[in-house]
């Protein structure tokens, strides 16, 4: 999957000689607290409610203090992994998506990416979800698949995310099988600290509960 799939250009950028009114304004609009300014079809700027809120709703927009030293943007045809990994980073809910030539195509959101992995992953489907906990220095795919079909199951995706102020990683791993026990005991006899697991054979309710508790995780 690469992203210009997934980018949309509901949302129109802002332009340069708008006001920080008419900002705020698109926002308020549209349930969102951040949007690219776009000046000849390049990215020149964003404009975050956080950085605007409180100055002067008539200032011009092409007198707004750049928003980072290097504004952020997805490239079009960039994996869609690579792209949640940059907005989660960034802890943004949208990006701008620029071509080879810089050019802007539209924006990608976060939620967009987040409903095309979790669609591409079957999370709703059958099979289960375990996450891991451990230092860099630790992961290796290679010796986790091996110690999960030590248990007769096998990897169908995974996702690393990083947590803010801990030196370890999370783990997130799809299987193909509900049955956790023996994979549980055989992921704790090689020292690998469980931290969750989302099991399809739980009641309905409470792995709908599970489902929506992932996603607002990976979601921003």
């Amino acid at each position: 999957m690469i992203t210009d799939q997934y980018l949309t250009n509901d949302l129109e950028p802002l332009a340069l000689d708008q006001t920080v009114a008419d900002a705020i304004q698109q926002m308020n609009r549209f349930h969102i607290d951040i949007l690219p300014i776009v000046n000849r079809h390049h990215l020149v700027n964003y404009a975050s409610f956080e950085t605007i809120g409180h100055l002067n709703p008539s200032l011009q927009l092409s007198d707004l203090e750049p928003y980072a030293p290097i504004l952020p943007f997805v490239n079009r045809g960039q994996h869609i992994l690579h792209a949640l990994t940059h907005l989660k980073s960034l802890n943004v809910s949208l990006m701008a998506v620029v071509d080879e030539d810089g050019e802007y195509m539209g924006i990608l959101k976060t939620k967009d990416v987040v409903k095309a992995l979790s669609g591409s992953l079957s999370i709703r489907s059958g099979g289960s979800i375990i996450v891991l906990r451990m230092k860099p220095g630790d992961y290796s795919m290679t010796d986790l698949s091996r110690v999960i079909e030590y248990s007769d199951a096998k990897i169908l995706g995974l996702f690393l995310f990083d947590i803010e102020g801990s030196d370890e990683l999370e783990v997130h791993i799809k299987l193909n099988t509900t049955a956790l026990k023996h994979v549980l005991a055989t992921l704790e006899r090689y020292d690998y600290k469980v931290v969750q697991y989302f099991n399809r054979e739980d009641q309905a309710d409470d792995l709908d509960e599970r489902y929506e508790n992932l996603m607002n995780y990976i979601d921003i």
